[in-house]
């Protein structure tokens, strides 16, 4: 893989894409050693953030791209990709048919109350570049 180093300036860049992979609109799940990214393409623009959700660690990947919100598969926080700041916290719902099994009301509830007050932190973002057709990340 292509590498561009400036390590006086603590700035390492790494290509982890090609620009063919990520359409307009779509995202897309790439690691490079322990970092998981997740790269959207929002408008030809690349953006990168931690694929991890800040709420419950679900990959965000996963989830929808709406703008740049790209919004968790699990409970549905969303956040910018654009700055990794969250905008919406999660959505914590009833399991369907719980009304009709009292144990799996009383599991529900509980859950509920295990999961409210877990904090949503913002997203580690990422710069990146685009080299011809190479899109790089500076992984820190």
């Amino acid at each position: 893989m292509f590498k561009i180093d400036f390590r006086g300036d603590r700035i390492s860049f790494v290509e982890v894409a090609k620009m063919d992979e990520l359409p307009e609109g779509s995202m897309k799940h790439v690691e490079k050693g322990d970092t998981e990214i997740l790269l959207a393409n929002v408008d030809g623009k690349i953006y990168a953030v931690s694929d991890r959700c800040g709420h419950m660690n679900a990959r965000l990947s996963m989830g929808r791209l709406q703008g740049t919100t790209v919004i968790c598969p699990l409970h549905a926080s969303q956040f910018d990709v654009t700055t990794g700041k969250n905008i919406k916290e999660p959505v914590l719902t009833s399991i369907p048919g719980e009304e009709k099994v009292p144990a799996l009301k009383k599991y529900s509830e509980r859950l509920e109350k295990i999961i409210a007050p877990v904090k949503t932190y913002d997203l580690p973002t990422f710069n990146v570049k685009v080299e011809g057709e190479s899109i790089l990340v500076n992984i820190k």
